[in-house]
């Protein structure tokens, strides 16, 4: 049985809900308005909730937006109310967070059958460190509720406009500075900008900065994952290692593309508060920083294994793509994926395994063809220019077989190998690449 929160202004469909749940053995809690009912939702910590669109105070999309902000409450099953004449917009609807919309103005049955079913799918309330100290302290006033949302797109707006100085990479780690040395306490600020062949270690303080070596430890014991042999040290240091820190880890799609740490900070929870609400738009950030980077350096291969860089493959592409419809020839892409890299990482070290994706490409570039870019760390895309599905499938499934037999190819066994093939059928670059991620 669930726990489920009912909030809605009108006494009629609190009572109509609260009978109907409680009746199938469910229990259940009441609120007349958005603020009473986040109230409410950190003191009863509900499985499922079930409220009203327009509502005093608080109306359910916002309500629903704040309780997705936090992670530990992703689980949750959120339902909301909407009246005769009110209609959600598509995009808001899709973004506010809510499992399903649910008509008031539906049939009885229809009402009845589509909430039970809903409180009886596997919603939950998960616990967590996160989720104890909201319990103990909940939200008390909606001027809390605005001003944690307020700081949150303030902070995201600030950094996001940094953009403008994309050519001065140093200048923008040190506004990045400036902005936390106005919100926090704290000696020194750490920022780290990651590329699968490169780090880009900053620095900026009040005392003698720490050594960068021992900056990566401490980001490494926070689950910080390298893939990086050379190290650009962009700050003078003494020969000290860290005092205490908060760190917080930059990624794109999941993989590893730096971190910001503070040393020392007054209050440790508000700087990892604060860096956390920074997250998403300092990791958009570091990433415009690295393409930036990509194409200042005028290089159109990867350090590491020599197949083209993902901004390269794309005019490569676009030559392929006109040929191809002048030519009237298919045009193929083999998404290829190595799942066990991490594991080679960690066991075996960057260099060798580095070395045994080098020689990877070069079989791919020999058995496949000569356009392979690595397009993320355990990713790289081939493209085939004049073959069928079925003859790029004999090609690959050559390959596979040559990484599995002893010979010159005997250590890419330790590879786990993944393959995709998709059929370009006249779309944009942008589109390929959706289709590829959406396929995984």
């Amino acid at each position: 049985m669930k726990k489920v929160l009912i909030v809605d202004d009108s006494a009629v469909w609190r009572t109509y809900l609260q009978n109907l749940l409680e009746l199938h053995g469910h229990t259940t809690e009441v609120a007349k308005d958005g603020l009473e009912g986040l109230n409410k939702f950190f003191t009863f910590l509900p499985d499922v909730v079930i409220l009203d669109y327009v509502m005093p105070k608080l109306n359910g999309v916002h309500f629903t937006r704040f309780i997705r902000s936090f992670s530990t409450f992703r689980n949750v099953g959120i339902m909301i109310l909407t009246g005769a004449e009110e209609t959600i917009n598509p995009f808001w609807a899709k973004k506010s967070g809510a499992n399903v919309f649910l008509k008031k103005t539906a049939a009885q049955s229809e009402i009845e059958r589509t909430v039970l079913e809903f409180v009886s799918q596997p919603f939950s309330m998960e616990w967590s460190r996160e989720l104890h100290t909201l319990h103990i302290e909940p939200y008390g006033e909606l001027v809390d509720i605005l001003e944690e949302s307020l700081r949150d797109s303030t902070i995201t707006k600030e950094i996001l406009q940094l953009s403008e100085y994309i050519y001065d990479e140093t200048l923008i780690m040190k506004k990045i500075y400036s902005l936390f040395t106005e919100l926090l306490e704290f000696d020194n600020f750490y920022a780290c900008i990651s590329t699968y062949s490169h780090a880009r270690i900053y620095a900026f303080g009040k005392t003698d900065l720490a050594s960068p070596y021992s900056v990566l430890e401490k980001a490494e014991n926070y689950g910080f994952f390298s893939y990086f042999e050379y190290v650009e040290k962009c700050y003078n240091f003494a020969d000290r290692n860290l005092g205490q820190a908060v760190v917080e880890l930059m990624s794109k799609k999941d993989e590893p593309i730096g971190f910001v740490l503070i040393e020392n900070p007054k209050i440790p929870e508000v700087a990892g508060h604060i860096l956390a609400l920074a997250n998403y738009s300092i990791s958009q950030l570091f990433d415009l920083l690295n393409y930036n980077k990509l194409l200042g350096s005028g290089k159109e291969l990867d350090e590491v294994t020599g197949a083209y860089n993902r901004h390269s493959i794309a005019a490569k592409i676009t030559n392929l793509m006109d040929f191809s419809k002048r030519s009237e020839l298919p045009l193929l892409f083999v998404r290829i994926t190595l799942r066990s890299l991490r594991k080679l990482y960690i066991s075996k070290g960057a260099e060798y395994t580095n070395r045994l994706l080098k020689s990877f490409v070069t079989l791919l570039e020999e058995s496949l063809s000569d356009t392979v870019a690595r397009v993320s760390i355990g990713e790289f895309l081939v493209v085939l220019l004049g073959k069928n599905q079925q003859q790029a499938q004999a090609q690959i499934d050559s390959l596979l077989k040559l990484c599995s037999e002893p010979g010159r190819c005997e250590d890419l066994k330790e590879l786990v190998i993944e393959t995709y093939i998709l059929e370009w059928k006249d779309e944009s670059i942008g589109e390929i690449f959706e289709r590829l991620s959406s396929k995984k």
